[in-house]
């Protein structure tokens, strides 16, 4: 047996082929089907456009044009502020519907994207196309290149694409590249922020808020586990942030895989990441592009019509990808069990296999022996877990009333910060500092002397302060990370090549791109875009080249460029900061090869039948009311 086990180890771990990327090339092979049936493989079966399109086309014209003609005051505009946002209920006496469009075409053309590709040669637009896409490359497989890691490849990245882009000024190939305007300076606040904020809920207190916390999410059984990782994270995502959730629960994870001595962590990661992205597709508030669209988009799209709209797709792709994920980690989420069948009864039935039954024994045994190790058994919760409770609380009411989450999130920090000082300084027991001899004798303490000769006291000493301690743990590379970024798809943007693309592959589709069967292919481009030049700018984009596309328009590309931050793990913030985080303690094993094999079956099936549901059944006008077009109807 001794003999055999080397030969039956490796074969235990070697995953053929196709069952690892035979469901990715599936679902790739089906959305081109799907796509080639509905519109044909040129396109020829597009419809044309009705007389509803055309007469709304014909109104976004006129209204265009009537904009264009209108008298504008530069000085009143300049002393309002172009960069920020354009007030939506604007009195008769300020100029209505007509001076709300003025404002939001200057808002758009001179912040949200400023077209400069004109200005770009050919050279320049195909070298900085090479650069930004082999830089991509270096970011999605770090480990294929030299171990700079991604925080370095994204900020070397970022400064050769400054470079690049003064040389190319200067020969006359590229405009001016504005580096600072391209980093948007709130996602950077926010994850300082919350990075200070799960620190300290973390270190304040050991057997506090945060281990309740993993405590909670913690089960002997593998998919249970996994199970309340995903409600958690679907549940705080739209609540909250998607980002905020895997920032703090990225540790809390890996612990429990730790605690559990899993062999493989990848199926509890993807359970944080993936419904992480999906969650936060419910609310406006859930990410960053949802937030964006509701500022961007020309008529209002309140909370609760966002929500209602959301509901069904997004319940119906967060049941896909749990499935999904339960199905093709069914060996670690289902230890001992024999096929699909199995599983179910396990699930439904509470069936136990043996090894299951083991794992169940092996956690309680472990229960046991902790509870007797303990001498002082926590039995309640301390004064300093409830004032954590109290400042979570106000925490997440100042994000629900939709305060500055930057300023939010930077103020818990700090106020933790400033209570952990404290807590140290006059609660805390003062640390011990004994040396001992060879023998173990306790020797006496050293006496420390100043510059003119004289004995310091033992209260004169320096304390050490939360500087040196706690604030050398926040991430500052996850920082550089989205700097280099930022950078990156900054300079790719004002090539216009994601405009292009966009205009090329939606083809007679761009006028009817959320009208069946047109919108199927329009969520495939959407995803595309999301993942090549981040799902942010391709929102910012769509706003320009779309200015007066309906709520239901914007419904479908807030559906699709969320869901897409899981086709690859550069789709998303919130998987850069999963593997960012893991990698932190140890645990590498969130890969882009990893990732992809689940994420591009998952992502495709779960992206159509949520565009299926939101066609069938949606509550916002497939029409613009400020512009007047849903009088028609």
């Amino acid at each position: 047996s001794n003999a055999a086990a080397p030969v039956s180890k490796p074969a235990a771990k070697k995953t053929s082929f196709l069952r690892k990327w035979g469901p990715a090339l599936a679902a790739i092979a089906g959305v081109i089907a799907v796509n080639v049936a509905l519109l044909g493989p040129n396109g020829g079966k597009i419809p044309a456009l009705n007389e509803r399109q055309l007469n709304a086309q014909s109104r976004r014209l006129e209204r265009t044009q009537a904009v264009l003609d209108m008298e504008w005051d530069h000085e009143a505009d300049l002393k309002r502020g172009l960069h920020k946002e354009v007030g939506r209920h604007l009195t008769e006496e300020e100029g209505g519907v007509m001076e709300y469009t003025r404002r939001r075409h200057r808002y758009l053309g001179e912040y949200v994207h400023v077209d400069v590709s004109d200005q770009f040669s050919i050279y320049g637009k195909v070298l900085i196309s090479i650069i930004y896409f082999a830089f991509w490359v270096f970011l999605m497989f770090p480990n294929w290149f030299l171990p700079i890691g991604r925080p370095g490849i994204a900020l070397g990245g970022g400064l050769t694409m400054v470079v690049v882009r003064y040389i190319l000024l200067l020969i006359g190939h590229g405009p001016v590249f504005d580096a600072a305007k391209v980093i948007i300076l709130e996602p950077l606040f926010l994850l300082f922020g919350l990075m200070l904020t799960t620190i300290y809920l973390e270190k304040m207190e050991r057997g506090g808020l945060f281990d309740k916390l993993r405590d909670s999410l913690d089960d002997p059984v593998n998919w249970k586990r996994s199970a309340k990782i995903m409600a958690m994270s679907t549940i705080g995502s739209a609540a909250v942030m998607n980002d905020s959730v895997v920032l703090i629960f990225s540790g809390v994870v890996v612990d429990l895989c730790v605690r559990h001595k899993v062999a493989n962590s990848l199926p509890y990661l993807l359970s944080l990441a993936t419904t992480a992205n999906t969650g936060s597709a419910f609310t406006m508030t859930g990410n960053p592009q949802n937030i964006l669209i509701v500022s961007l988009a020309y008529d209002d799209i309140s909370w609760t019509e966002f929500l209602s709209n959301m509901i069904l797709p997004v319940t119906a792709a967060s049941i896909i990808n749990a499935t999904m994920l339960f199905c093709y980690y069914s060996s670690e989420l289902f230890p001992g069990s024999s096929g699909i069948m199995e599983c179910l009864g396990i699930v439904f039935s509470g069936n136990r296999t043996p090894e299951m039954l083991a794992q169940e024994h092996a956690y309680h045994a472990r229960n046991v022996q902790s509870i007797q190790v303990m001498e002082e058994p926590s039995t309640g919760w301390s004064v300093w877990s409830k004032i954590q409770i109290v400042l979570v609380t106000v925490f997440l009411v100042c994000f629900a009333v939709g305060l500055d989450v930057c300023v939010t999130s930077i103020c818990a920090g700090a106020i933790l910060m400033v209570l952990a000082a404290w807590k140290r300084q006059h609660y805390d027991p003062r640390p011990e500092i004994v040396d001992y001899d060879a023998e173990g004798n306790a020797l006496p303490p050293k006496k420390m002397y100043d510059m003119d000769g004289n004995e310091i006291e033992p209260e004169e000493e320096e304390l050490v302060t939360e500087s040196e301690t706690t604030l050398t743990e926040v991430d500052y590379g996850l920082l550089m990370l989205f700097i280099g970024q930022f950078i990156l798809i900054g300079s790719f943007d004002d090539t216009g090549v994601p405009q292009g693309f966009f205009n090329l592959a939606m083809g007679g589709c761009a006028e009817q791109m959320t009208s069946v069967p047109c919108v199927y292919w329009f969520v495939l481009v959407i995803t595309i875009l999301s993942n090549v030049a981040s799902n942010v700018p391709v929102v910012q984009m769509l706003a320009a080249t779309f200015p007066y596309a309906t709520p239901y328009d914007w419904m479908q590309v807030s559906f699709s460029a969320t869901i897409a931050g899981n086709l690859t793990m550069l789709g998303s913030a919130a998987n850069m900061i999963v593997a960012f985080q893991a990698a932190k303690v140890g645990d590498r094993t969130f890969t882009s090869e990893r990732h992809a094999p689940f994420g591009i079956p998952s992502t495709i099936i779960s992206l159509y039948a949520g565009t299926a549901l939101l066609s069938l059944v949606h509550f916002s006008p497939e029409c613009s009311v400020k512009l007047g077009e849903c009088d028609e109807e």
